[in-house]
């Protein structure tokens, strides 16, 4: 499993074998009916978190841009100081979070 959602039952579960494999954690929550937050945690990892943060801003705002979205949440996102949490379209949420595992997991070294 990828990703797991805030209020799943196992998520302490999921963050431990997380932690077990040294894969990324990533939680996604419902912000409301048209947007979902991406929220990943490597902190753990001997990485360099503003280069991390830094690449996963780059292509936020692509993604940003390719579907035009200016809701005023979306720019709350760019005043964290990690790039951690993502809003996304919650039609998104799903792909957007498997495919952040598969990048973090190959900046990880886990690929």
């Amino acid at each position: 499993m990828k990703f797991i959602y805030r209020n799943d039952k196992t998520k302490d579960f999921h963050w431990k074998l997380c932690e077990k494999n040294h894969a990324p954690f990533i939680e996604l929550s419902n912000i409301n009916n048209g947007y979902t937050n991406i929220f990943f945690d490597i902190t753990n990892y001997h990485i360099s978190l503003e280069e991390i943060s830094d690449d996963i801003k780059k292509l936020y705002s692509a993604y940003i841009e390719f579907f035009m979205l200016s809701d005023p949440i979306i720019q709350e996102t760019y005043d964290q100081y990690y790039f951690f949490n993502l809003i996304v379209k919650s039609e998104h949420a799903n792909f957007l979070a498997e495919n952040l595992y598969d990048y973090l997991s190959f900046k990880l070294g886990n690929y």
